[in-house]
């Protein structure tokens, strides 16, 4: 089972941010903006899936999570999800793919590195934008990595709810699982493994945000901040 924190935060509690029960540290705050409750949820690089925490982010909410100084891991957001302990959403059989916001604290250089990830497909918009770290080092430094805009779904891809709505998009990689798409086996180097047709698709859409997994040069983000916000569904 995973570790669900059923929380319901309110529309007009938006302004405020409610600590998650975990180590103190950096703080990231989520913030929900997609104009209705999605379940928000978080892992720790490392750890297995029923180790993921889930809760309930009402419209307009925000909710502020406290990990490690050290901390690696990703954060997402999915519709239809309230009160689940999956991660299908609506959907039968198929886990619906979402948009990742990925944080390594205290890396290389005492720099926080962050980004946005659709390597594995992608569901709602979402940035990062940092605070309290020293800009002027370029984009990359301390700037805003985003994926607000996507391309149009290959029918292969298109993950559908049960009522016959997209919930999400797959990438090719979470389509054919080949070596080639997911830059594994052979192909498991950047001078082996290009960005495929939809990769470059999805580059297009969202310059920022990695399209596929040696996306690096352009789609990481360096920062020593104080906090982190994500938000979702950004206006």
């Amino acid at each position: 089972m995973l570790n669900i924190i059923k929380i319901s935060l309110i529309a007009g509690l938006a302004g405020l941010a409610v600590a998650a029960p975990v180590s103190g540290g950096k703080t990231i705050n989520i913030k929900n903006n997609c104009g209705k409750t999605v379940t928000l949820g978080w892992l720790t690089n490392g750890q297995s899936n029923d180790q993921t925490t889930l809760l309930d982010l009402n419209a307009g909410a925000s909710h502020s999570i406290t990990p490690g100084n050290n901390w690696g891991g990703r954060v997402w957001a999915r519709d239809q999800c309230s009160h689940s302990d999956m991660t299908h959403c609506g959907t039968s059989g198929a886990v619906s793919p979402a948009s990742l916001a990925e944080f390594l604290f205290n890396g290389a250089s005492s720099q926080d590195y962050y980004d946005v990830s659709l390597v594995d497909g992608f569901n709602l918009a979402m940035n990062i934008v940092p605070s309290g770290g020293q800009s002027g080092g370029g984009k990359y430094q301390c700037g805003t990595p985003s994926a607000t805009s996507f391309p149009s779904c290959p029918s292969a891809n298109v993950v559908k709810d049960n009522s016959g709505n997209v919930v999400g998009c797959k990438s090719s990689c979470s389509e054919s699982g080949s070596p080639e798409d997911c830059c594994t086996g052979e192909y498991n180097s950047p001078a082996k493994c290009a960005a495929n047709a939809f990769a470059k698709l999805v580059k297009a859409e969202a310059p920022t945000a990695y399209s596929y997994a040696y996306d690096d040069a352009t789609s990481t983000f360096a920062c020593a901040a104080s906090s982190y916000t994500v938000n979702l569904c950004p206006a």
